[in-house]
């Protein structure tokens, strides 16, 4: 029993019968690890990634040869259509140009009556504030006067 984990029996009791085993000993050092096993199989392979940035372009090619002009009749309502157009962008231009013109005139016209008009009444409402305000001045001052004339009253 040398082998056990146990430590050894106590001798035998006043009965007779052998003692309870003693307190274990203390555990051994863990044994070398095992041999790895054998390679798994390999997964399956993941989705693709994306594709890498672009290079230069290559050289342009040469030139094809040169095809067959339109004749002058297939042409003829391509430039009429043109032409039209943009005449009638030189009328818009020149409507627009004198529609500002008059709304200039309009309100530089509303301005001068109006600078006019209130120019005498701007006059009359400055001097109407600064009278005002020195009144307000006085008031207070003659109200300050009073209040301390009441509380000297109150203190005799």
């Amino acid at each position: 029993m040398a082998n056990d984990t146990t430590g050894r029996r106590g001798p035998p009791g006043l009965q007779g019968h052998p003692g309870r085993p003693g307190p274990e000993g203390p555990r051994g050092k863990p044994g070398l690890e095992g041999k790895p096993g054998p390679q798994g199989q390999r997964g399956e392979a993941g989705p693709q990634g994306k594709p890498g940035v672009q290079g230069e372009r290559g050289p342009r090619g040469e030139a094809g040869p040169p095809g067959q002009l339109p004749s002058i009749d297939q042409v003829m309502p391509w430039l009429h259509l043109i032409f039209d157009a943009y005449e009638d962008y030189k009328r818009q231009r020149e409507r627009e140009t004198i529609e500002t013109a008059a709304l200039e005139a309009e309100t530089h016209a509303a301005l001068i009556e109006h600078d006019e008009d209130s120019f005498a009444e701007e006059d009359d409402d400055e001097h109407r504030k600064k009278k005002d305000k020195q009144h307000h001045k006085d008031k207070k001052r003659h109200k300050d006067k009073k209040d301390k004339k009441d509380k000297k009253k109150d203190k005799k």
